[in-house]
């Protein structure tokens, strides 16, 4: 075991340089860039929640305007009737070949639909 060492032995911290009554001044100084500092804080966080609440709107809804845009199977909406796959449909054909599986030749034939 270790022999107890006598703590009355070791030289005392001087803590004097944080005793805000040495420089009145300079402590009034360091509380208001404290201050100050979270003051930007809080306006940065705001800022933040702000701007991120904006773009999650934008973004609910422009995914509400895609699923809107998707065709339905029943055939409300430019769903599928006869014939091939994007023959005779409005503009959602672009967004069914994106969510669904589709053959090449299909797109193709999308294009070429267009072409005319």
């Amino acid at each position: 075991m270790e022999p107890e060492r006598d703590v009355t032995a070791e030289p005392a911290i001087d803590l004097s340089t944080l005793d805000p009554r040495r420089d009145r001044t300079r402590w009034d100084q360091a509380v208001a860039r404290v201050a100050e500092r979270g003051l930007a804080l809080r306006r940065l966080r705001r800022a933040v929640l702000r701007r991120g609440l904006t773009a999650l709107g934008v973004s609910a809804a422009a995914a509400l305007v895609l699923w809107l845009m998707v065709p339905r199977r029943d055939g409300l909406r430019g769903g599928h009737t006869d014939g091939p796959r994007g023959a005779g449909r409005g503009g959602g054909e672009l967004l069914d070949w994106a969510v669904r599986d589709v053959a090449p030749g299909e797109v193709l034939m999308m294009g070429a639909g267009h072409a005319h």
